[in-house]
């Protein structure tokens, strides 16, 4: 993955961001949003056919941008960590119920 600062200030960010799924950022940016903090945050790929995505920070006055992105950062590692502590049980509890029975045929 590279990230590329194209515009920093207390209230915003502008990161290009390549070699990364446009769906992390796209989750990153709805944790941002939710939190009071945040003013806007959105992502947006430049061009079909080149791999960077624009990835946009506003804080409200008073407020760090760089300090609430890594917040969210955080929240979102733990949102992703309980997701697969989910589907880890959820896959072992599969492994333990019997299967659809099978027709012979």
């Amino acid at each position: 993955m590279r990230v590329r600062s194209v515009e920093r200030s207390a209230a915003s960010l502008v990161l290009e961001v390549e070699g990364v799924d446009f769906s992390v950022l796209d989750s990153l940016q709805e944790v941002l949003n939710r939190m009071n903090e945040v003013e806007y945050a959105g992502t947006s790929l430049l061009h079909p056919l080149y791999p960077t995505i624009r990835f946009v920070l506003r804080v409200k006055p008073g407020q760090d941008a760089q300090k609430v992105l890594l917040k969210g950062l955080v929240e979102l590692q733990e949102a992703a960590a309980t997701l697969r502590t989910s589907i880890e049980r959820a896959t072992e509890r599969a492994g333990e119920v019997p299967g659809p029975v099978q027709r012979a045929g």
